[in-house]
């Protein structure tokens, strides 16, 4: 046999080990998607069913020595209201002697279901000399071409989007709670008419975003009428952009972002970032929460990993108490500390291969917590669009610990849009 046959029959017997490799490898993704469902299957329950935890890892309730917690007496007192004893609750006898002490107490409610409030509005309209033509004032509580005032259209927004309520839950407590009844479309159309009030107001969050020195980027699978897409997130600690996409590549941060010199990225390791970094001249960093997440798994495999973990937990900690406001001292303190790390010997070559990989980021921007992702569906584009906007604004105001309702109601009376 010559060598050209010698390397036909290589050539085949790589294909045949190719078919085989894909083989396993669906075999390999299958069990993962079904082996929970087969173990249960193994000890003879309905598929529905959970197993019991067979352990409590932890004690229920506070620890010793916990400082208890009370509610501070309220500043604002709505009413005052005399509760009067004219017999003993536990006898039912009126031999009782006169008021020996009053005994304060603070009671916070809400308001009895009420009716919703009609307003009408009788809006003038004149003629401008100047624009030639009659022209009227806008209702500052009620969006244009809409039956229902701001109030209702921000709180089913919030609801819907910031809760993540179905439509039925909504339906139900506003009938409940003020009589109102709306149908499931009408709840789509208010979703559309204030996404399209905030049109204004996401770019300019969009705009800070790709501004910012330091932002979060992360992505998680959404589907959109059965079928699977992408919800990216760009975030930092004073604004958050949502945008669904069919794809996960490196198109999507790659639009966004544009030009991102001397600017940084936080990330989760995904390839699709090193692509950006090339692209946008951007710096990438790895997120707190996926490298703790990772000494965590090392340390259960390797002993001498337990260090790294309980160090990195420890610098997380102390960088975090300082609020992005520590001063050159304390930075540099937590410089050293990531160094002791780095320059310790390790036994393991998989422990070694870890650090190195770690310490190499830039530490300057390794001080940024990862915000937790919002978990819902779509049925439409249309809908994704809508929930980009909605998801960004309320989730915006949230980081910035306002009240959504009030401020959303305040965007949209002073918007140009």
């Amino acid at each position: 046999m010559d060598n050209k046959d010698k390397i036909k029959e290589l050539e085949k017997e790589i294909l045949k080990l190719r078919k085989e490799n894909q083989r396993l490898k669906k075999i390999e993704e299958e069990y993962e998607e079904h082996k929970h469902e087969c173990s249960i299957l193994d000890k003879k329950l309905p598929y529905f069913i959970k197993e019991e935890i067979k352990k409590r890892h932890k004690t229920s309730g506070q620890k010793i020595g916990h400082k208890g917690y009370s509610r501070k007496i309220p500043e604002r007192i709505n009413f005052i209201k005399k509760v009067i004893l004219d017999k003993c609750p536990e006898c039912q006898g009126k031999d009782i002697s006169k008021v020996q002490e009053v005994r304060e107490r603070f009671v916070e409610d809400i308001p009895e279901p009420t009716e919703t409030i009609i307003t009408k509005y009788e809006i003038e309209r004149k003629y401008c000399r100047n624009c030639k033509k009659i022209v009227e004032k806008d209702v500052e509580d009620a969006l244009p071409n809409s039956r229902y005032g701001l109030r209702v259209m921000l709180l089913v927004s919030f609801m819907k989007i910031g809760l993540a309520l179905p439509s039925q839950k909504i339906i139900q407590m506003l009938q409940a709670q003020y009589g109102l009844i709306i149908s499931d479309g009408e709840i789509y159309k208010m979703l559309e008419q204030v996404a399209q009030a905030f049109g204004l107001h996401y770019k300019k969050l969009q705009q800070k975003i790709r501004e910012a020195a330091v932002k979060h980027s992360d992505e998680t699978g959404w589907r959109i009428n059965g079928k699977s897409h992408w919800l990216w997130l760009f975030i930092n600690s004073e604004a958050a952009i949502y945008i669904i996409n069919k794809k996960r590549s490196s198109n999507v941060p790659v639009n966004f972002f544009r030009d991102q010199k001397n600017k940084t990225i936080i990330n989760d390791r995904y390839m699709a970032y090193n692509v950006l970094a090339k692209k946008s001249g951007c710096s990438l960093q790895l997120c707190w929460a996926h490298l703790l997440r990772n000494t965590k798994d090392l340390a259960e495999h390797y002993e001498e990993a337990e260090y790294i973990h309980k160090r990195f937990k420890t610098i997380f900690k102390e960088a975090d108490k300082y609020e992005h406001y520590a001063n050159k001292k304390q930075v540099n303190d937590l410089f050293h500390k990531i160094d002791l790390i780095a320059e310790k010997r390790y036994k393991h070559s998989e422990v070694r291969k870890f650090v190195k990989s770690v310490c190499k980021f830039h530490r300057e921007n390794l001080f940024r917590v990862i915000i937790r992702k919002i978990s819902n569906g779509n049925r439409s584009k249309k809908g994704v669009d809508i929930l980009g906007v909605l998801l960004s604004v309320i989730e915006t105001l949230k980081i910035q610990g306002k009240n959504p309702l009030n401020e959303m109601r305040k965007i949209i009376q002073t918007s140009e849009s």
